[in-house]
């Protein structure tokens, strides 16, 4: 008889993981005014010329949410807005020095407990856990 897989079931295992890594890395974070979300902020806009659009879009967040992190990261300094030479209605934002310190920070100890929660796996299990996230990745494109 084969045994039939309950696919909800993986998916709430796997939910229940990544909000475990959520709130260990944000309660890791906090005393550094940051989040996971923030820190994934940050990241894209180390990627170029960025605007609220973009990272709307990328984070799939509301607008107002995006302008209230945008707002608070301002506040403390981890980037700047300017507006853009060709659009009025566009600002783009921008890493600062601090900004790129914390986003250091965050992304060390992100490593090292995204290393913690994965040691149980060995090569082949960490590649084909791999494997099987790109080709749902792809297959939702």
């Amino acid at each position: 008889m084969e045994k039939v897989i309950d696919t909800s079931v993986m998916v709430e295992s796997l939910s229940r993981i990544y909000h475990r890594l959520k709130k260990e890395v944000n309660g890791q974070l906090v005393n550094d005014g940051l989040s996971m979300s923030k820190m994934k902020i940050l990241q894209l806009i180390t990627r170029g010329k960025t605007s609220a659009t973009d990272i709307k879009n990328y984070m799939g967040f509301s607008s107002r949410t995006v302008v209230t992190v945008l707002d608070a990261l301002e506040k403390d300094e981890m980037l700047q807005r300017q507006q853009s030479p060709t659009d009025r209605r566009v600002k783009h934002v921008y890493i600062t020095e601090k900004g790129l310190d914390k986003l250091q920070f965050a992304q060390q100890t992100h490593q090292v407990i995204l290393e913690r929660m994965f040691a149980p796996l060995n090569e082949l299990q960490l590649e084909k856990f791999h494997e099987i996230c790109t080709a749902l990745e792809v297959n939702q494109k």
